[in-house]
């Protein structure tokens, strides 16, 4: 009996960590969501990268490699955009590369594996990105054209005598919070939910280096055992640095720390079923396959191309600490899951059990 209780604390505690790494991240995103609605003209986004195409598909993987969005927080990001008028590709594009890297993650990945780790990796994303986007575009079935966004509503007047509607920076900061949270969060809490169960359980029942001390850790084997710690799991690109490296330490090759990094922040299952509602079964195909693919591909040729003894690899530990920022989005998140819950779940079946007792 004590043992499941220590279990079920040990659970609980790494759902707490997971929502830490998280929450901070996907309130973020939704945020600037919120804001590309808000505050971009409504034809920009439409001009920019609402033509299908190799430019609108170059633009988004560009503007997603520095982004600071992690593998949730980019989801209502790309949403968003799609939403706000980009083409399929260039939306595809844009939720390839922006999870895998970052300013900050280029520069943590250049402390802890050294600088030729650091430039494969900004490579491989914006690579990784030009490409499911390509294909998105091309085999991802017919192009639906992103709904145009809604106009403002005013008095039935008159062209010449309607003034333009004005609304206040406190209004538009209201609406950046309606539009990121109740909009694009809204539609994929139940997929976040179940990428933070799955997380919290991996990291509780999985043993630490359980897969470093086993006989797989060598050649393309290695590659293949980061692949698949990687892809159901929640990993941020810069928090996730220390681990990779963790894992080259443990006995795997160079470029499984590159496979882990490029396919763990780009997918675990809030982002699949998230990508899947909005795009479909073609392009979430497209998206994991692409992923898959490239992580090995840059891999496989980071280990033949770069000497091991030319890495510079830290063996310290990174011991993060939580921030206010960050249990306050934690908490904030846990929040709006089970407000979001109730919605969908607890209040519907509250009304029939009204309805059945009247």
């Amino acid at each position: 009996m004590m043992q499941l209780y220590e279990i079920g604390t040990l659970f609980l505690w790494n759902v707490w960590g997971v929502l830490l790494e998280l929450a901070p991240w996907l309130i973020f995103g939704c945020l600037v969501a919120g804001v590309l609605h808000v505050l971009i003209p409504p034809g920009l986004v439409r001009r920019q990268l609402g033509r299908p195409g190799f430019g609108g598909i170059f633009k988004a993987a560009l503007a997603g490699v520095p982004m600071p969005l992690c593998s949730c927080g980019v989801i209502p990001a790309g949403i968003g955009l799609r939403k706000e008028g980009a083409s399929r590709g260039a939306s595809v594009s844009f939720l390839v590369a922006t999870p895998q890297t970052a300013v900050d993650s280029t520069f943590v990945s250049y402390s802890f594996l050294g600088a030729p780790f650091a430039i494969f990796k900004l490579l491989s994303s914006f690579v990784t990105g030009i490409l499911a986007g390509l294909l998105a575009q091309r085999f991802g079935g017919p192009e639906e054209e992103a709904p145009a966004p809604e106009a403002e509503s005013v008095p039935a007047e008159p062209a010449a005598t309607v003034a333009p509607v004005q609304r206040s920076w406190g209004q538009r900061l209201i609406d950046v919070w309606q539009y990121g949270i109740h909009v694009l969060l809204y539609m994929i809490w139940g997929w976040v939910v179940v990428g933070v169960l799955v997380s919290a359980a991996l990291t509780t029942f999985v043993p630490e280096n359980f897969f470093g001390d086993t006989g797989f850790g060598s050649g393309f084997t290695g590659l293949l055992v980061a692949l698949g710690i990687s892809l159901p799991m929640y990993a941020c690109s810069t928090a996730s640095v220390p681990i990779a490296a963790g894992l080259v330490h443990a006995g795997l090759p160079p470029g499984a720390a590159l496979v882990y990094l490029v396919a763990g922040p780009a997918t675990n299952v809030a982002t699949i079923g998230a990508i899947y509602r909005v795009f479909g079964g073609r392009v979430i195909t497209i998206y994991l396959g692409v992923i898959i693919g490239s992580s090995l591909l840059f891999g496989t040729l980071f280990d033949a191309l770069v000497d091991m003894d030319a890495m510079r690899i830290h063996d310290h530990e990174s011991h993060e600490h939580a921030t206010v920022w960050a249990i306050a989005a934690a908490v904030l998140t846990v929040v709006l899951l089970i407000r979001f819950a109730w919605r969908d779940y607890g209040a519907p079946r509250w009304r029939r059990i009204q309805r059945d007792d009247s």
